[in-house]
């Protein structure tokens, strides 16, 4: 059980000690995606666990993911387009940005990375590493529950100094729906492929709204 604890709150104590306490994107980068890394890698490896990460889907699988993607990229760029003076203060996230060291050429190599590497790590860590250990003993609404609700408590830490209140809960909660919607994704179709898929067209969402409208 306590195991399982550290494996769930650790992605959280990464963001933590990165942002909130030593100020800084490139570290908490490090990091958070060091343990979303390695952590799968070393239990899969001392538990010999040779399951694969992805496993043949059904073309519908990567048709729902697309669509789903698709969905979310519009609903994120559009409510920014529309709410974006309520949501962001620009001079304090401007602030905030060069007090985290988010500036200069590091921004296009962290957009990248968080566009084609942060839905794939995200998604092995959570829908697959995590909804294995906890599937056989919670079953699979619990576990997409459980999943999701650890998921979205990091993006929390990252949102509240950056949006306006109550906006850093609403997006928490609009993570937490994701979630949900991956592990049921994961739990239907028995594979991350589609919320890899969806995830990242998401993420590609969240960039545009980063490039087009915030900065």
């Amino acid at each position: 059980m306590v195991k399982q604890l550290v494996l769930l709150f650790g992605p959280t104590i990464m963001i933590i000690l990165g942002l909130p306490i030593l100020q800084n994107v490139p570290i908490t980068f490090l990091l958070f995606y060091g343990w979303l890394l390695l952590i799968p890698i070393v239990v899969s490896f001392r538990r010999k666990n040779r399951n694969r990460f992805f496993v043949p889907q059904p073309k519908s699988s990567l048709t729902v993911g697309i669509i789903s993607g698709i969905i979310c990229l519009i609903a994120i760029y559009g409510f920014f387009y529309l709410f974006q003076s309520l949501v962001i203060d620009r001079e304090n996230l401007s602030t905030l940005l060069v007090q985290w060291d988010f500036t200069g050429s590091k921004v296009i190599l962290l957009v990248f990375f968080l566009i084609l590497v942060n839905p794939i790590l995200e998604e092995v860590y959570w829908r697959r590493f995590m909804y294995d250990r906890l599937f056989h003993r919670l079953g699979s609404t619990f576990t997409i529950l459980i999943t999701s609700f650890f998921y979205s408590l990091y993006h929390l830490v990252v949102v509240m100094p950056i949006f306006n209140s109550p906006f850093h809960i609403l997006a928490a909660m609009i993570v937490f729906l994701a979630g949900i919607m991956w592990g049921i994704f994961r739990s239907k179709f028995h594979t991350i492929i589609p919320s890899i898929v969806s995830h990242s067209l998401a993420d590609l969402g969240i960039m545009l709204v980063y490039l087009f409208i915030i900065l």
